[in-house]
């Protein structure tokens, strides 16, 4: 495989940082859930406003994590939106839940609400999930009243938008019962591999917390002999990444600053109408990925490739999975999202001046 001179997505490498505290880190002795893990929970706690935070390997362990505690039993019904990542319905349908899925907007990542709205009063929900992709918070005032009055778990995916915010400057993924979110190299901040789930309430955060450790309630740095109170499993990260997520956290302004300044960019320069930049709602969302819908995807990653610019083929619905290959409702607005939105070079390792190289090349597309 050729080595693209313009990768889909370029981390920030912060290496003397990284090698300074590593080192450090290393001569403590403490490699596995230590200092720095609890270090990079105090942060997020204090920067999204939470009062629980629970760090572990992936956003995908998160959600994991996150659907055990809200006890989903086999044939609970379980919404979710059509258009995400698979790892967002894995765990429900491994308890064998009954998932229903629901389309999005139009020409848009974010959920159809009058459809899921629909779908809550007809099925009474035990669990919905609420996903918050590309850095565009999805609320709905409906939507808080129907969980009022049905009392169904709402579990937020916020993998994608840890930096994001609501018109009224509330984080993304702190409104309801856990917020899960990913810290893996392609996100807005990362640990190279790692996630964590967010509470408000201590009786989730002592479940979160057990299920991580194995059904052991106590922290890791506390850990002592006891019985498992539950079920549980080996989800605790180590403290070598959590050293390098908490250096890249203390970056979070300057990754923002450039994810924001690279899709600007986009938006101003692109000028090719066979590639239409995706719009990005919210006042204060900022965005993970430049996405685009173009005609003919193939075609567009080949042309890409000769000039040595990567593309990534971002999400597919997941009706179009085997496990729900067999379902019969339709679903054509996140289809057409699946069929014809990429991924555009990114990330907070872009300077804007490699951007404009790209964009030269991709308005000649």
């Amino acid at each position: 495989m050729k080595i693209k001179k313009y990768p889909w997505w370029k981390p920030i490498y912060l290496s003397k940082s990284y090698i300074k505290l590593l080192s450090k880190v290393v001569k403590n002795k403490k490699l596995t859930t230590g200092d720095q893990t609890q270090k990079v929970e105090n942060y997020l706690k204090k920067f999204l406003n939470v009062k629980h935070v629970v760090l572990t390997t992936s956003g995908t362990s998160a959600l994991m994590m996150a659907t055990m505690a809200a006890s989903i039993k086999p044939k609970n019904i379980v919404l979710s939106p059509n258009f995400t990542w698979v790892a967002t319905t894995n765990p429900s349908k491994i308890m064998n839940a009954d998932v229903k899925l629901v389309d999005t907007e139009p020409y848009s990542e974010k959920v159809c609400f009058k459809t899921l709205n629909k779908k809550i009063i007809k099925y009474k929900p035990k669990l919905v999930f609420l996903v918050h992709l590309n850095g565009q918070a999805t609320y709905n005032k409906k939507f808080n009243e129907l969980k009022k009055k049905y009392k169904f778990f709402v579990i937020e995916d916020a993998a994608q938008s840890i930096l994001s915010k609501t018109d009224s400057k509330a984080p993304c993924g702190t409104h309801y019962d856990i917020g899960c979110y990913s810290l893996s190299i392609t996100k807005h901040i990362n640990m190279i591999y790692g996630g964590f789930c967010t509470t408000n309430s201590y009786k989730l955060a002592k479940k979160l917390i057990a299920i991580r450790n194995n059904g052991l309630k106590s922290q890791e740095w506390f850990l002592k002999w006891e019985l498992a109170s539950m079920i549980g499993l080996n989800l605790k990260p180590s403290d070598l990444h959590s050293a390098i997520g908490l250096i890249n956290l203390q970056k979070r302004k300057f990754v923002e600053k450039n994810l924001l300044d690279i899709y600007n960019y986009y938006k101003k320069n692109l000028k090719n109408p066979k590639i239409k930049l995706e719009n990005i709602e919210g006042k204060f969302s900022v965005p993970c990925y430049a996405q685009a819908f173009v005609k003919n995807v193939k075609e567009f990653i080949n042309y890409c490739a000769k000039r040595k610019i990567g593309v990534h083929t971002g999400l597919r619905c997941i009706s179009e999975t085997e496990p729900f290959a067999a379902k019969k409702e339709k679903f054509p607005n996140s289809i057409f999202l699946s069929k014809h939105l990429v991924r555009l070079p990114s990330g907070p390792g872009y300077k804007v001046k490699e951007i404009a190289k790209i964009v030269s090349i991709l308005n000649k597309y």
